[in-house]
């Protein structure tokens, strides 16, 4: 076969092998469109509007609500389900309602804040909803999977905290996240620099020095008090536990003993006091794992509120 010939049979297999991918481009460009213009013709047999009412079975439990009030958390999957576009691929009941195999409790908890942020403004914004403490996991697994999480639970504020005013014979260090008790065995008290009013705050302590783990008492005093002594863990503005040897639950100036927090706490351990103002309940989370909790005054400004006796010396970590 000559040069010439060669080079002509190159041409026809190139040639052939590009009719060949431009055809199946264009086969598969083809497919794309049709399944394109089948997708609008079937968004416009879905005509949908925020009016509409929407009934739905959840695990049984009949509901009835507007798509508007589903589809108000976007990027959520109650938006994407109601948005029309998968309307006819939802599961329904015998009755035609959409069904759901969630906890009607958990799912009519989540309705109740859809519809009331509906008609929510700035100043008066809808309540978060709560569940007993002991369904708090799966009521969060079912936000979780409808993407309402971030909407729904509250992010925990880490502030940069640091102590303030206190009583004389307090030293503070490191810019005020550290609280030292001169020498001495009385009570000194030392209160956080920031007021809390709203939201849920996480503020982290080390027990740094705890002599003969004796006691020390973390908690919060009402914002606007103005120290009558240095015994402020007993305030009637106070609320806390005194860590050590012996465990006491410390509640507008009474104190109740609790065994169960009793030598749980020592010398280096970090404990967390979680304040949740909207919900008006203060915990104590210790290394353990143990929580404890106290019920505290609605609607009231909080501030961090420390107790040392002896040399004990505290330290602020929760900016960290």
């Amino acid at each position: 076969m000559s040069d010439e010939d060669l080079l002509v049979k190159i041409d026809e297999i190139v040639a052939k092998r590009f009719n060949e991918i431009i055809e199946g481009e264009r086969t598969k460009m083809k497919a794309e469109l049709d399944a394109y213009n089948a997708e609008k013709q079937r968004m416009k047999a879905v005509k949908v509007s925020d009016n509409d009412i929407i009934h739905l079975n959840v695990g049984g439990h009949k509901l009835t609500t507007k798509r508007s009030t589903l589809c108000q958390v976007e990027g959520s999957l109650l938006a994407s389900m109601f948005s029309g576009r998968w309307e006819d691929s939802l599961e329904r009941d015998k009755d035609g309602a959409i069904f759901f195999d969630f906890n009607p409790q958990y799912f009519l908890v989540i309705l109740e804040y859809l519809r009331a942020k509906k008609i929510a403004t700035p100043e008066n914004p809808a309540t978060l909803p709560k569940v007993p403490e002991d369904q708090a996991k799966n009521f969060h697994n079912l936000l979780e999977y409808l993407g309402l999480r971030d909407e729904i639970v509250p992010t925990e504020k880490v502030p940069s905290e640091k102590f303030d005013a206190h009583s004389s014979g307090v030293t503070l260090e490191e810019g005020g996240t550290v609280a030292v008790h001169g020498p001495g065995a009385d009570n000194k008290y030392v209160l956080g620099e920031n007021i809390y009013q709203q939201g849920i705050v996480s503020l982290k302590l080390k027990l740094e020095s705890f002599k003969n783990n004796n006691w020390m008492f973390v908690g919060i005093a009402k914002a606007n008090v103005v120290p009558p002594n240095n015994t402020s863990h007993a305030w009637p503005v106070s609320y806390g536990w005194t860590l050590g040897h012996i465990g006491r639950k410390a509640k507008e100036g009474s104190f109740t003993i609790d065994h169960a927090l009793s030598n749980l706490t020592k010398q280096g351990d970090t404990v967390e006091l979680v304040l949740d103002c909207d919900a008006a309940k203060l915990s104590l989370h210790l290394p353990t794992g143990q929580q404890f909790h106290i019920e505290i005054p609605k609607s009231q400004a909080w501030r961090l509120n420390v107790s040392l006796v002896y040399d004990d010396k505290i330290r602020i970590i929760s900016n960290e």
